[in-house]
């Protein structure tokens, strides 16, 4: 990688941080994802089932510590849902090509692995 920059969320602007802002992820349930754009309504249903009240079984995998994936298999897409104290930074790793070569959530959960 060649360098690192913060990740900016949906509602952020590129032209609106002063320098020494820091942007910054809000979460009162202590948990975040990243999922696909496109599929998020399908990919985050059991999710918000379960944040409504409705908590019902989910067909998702944990591929590691308190990670949990759930897929949906005719969009190609995945989300990812981690534990995540709120007020988190999302680190971005770049190649010297610009792309996302790593996303790293510094999670400040005790034992917690993002």
């Amino acid at each position: 990688m060649t360098g690192w920059e913060t990740g900016l969320g949906v509602d952020d602007d590129v032209d609106r941080p002063q320098p020494g802002d820091t942007p910054r992820f809000g979460s009162d349930a202590d948990a975040g994802c990243f999922a696909d754009a496109g599929a998020w309504p399908a990919l985050s249903a059991p999710f918000r089932a379960y944040v409504d009240g409705f908590p019902a079984p989910r067909d998702t995998e944990q591929p590691s510590g308190d990670c949990e994936r759930v897929s949906d298999e005719s969009r190609q897409a995945d989300l990812v849902m981690f534990t995540a104290q709120s007020g988190g930074v999302v680190w971005l790793g770049r190649t010297r090509t610009g792309d996302v070569a790593a996303i790293v959530v510094p999670s400040g959960m005790p034992g917690a692995k993002a």
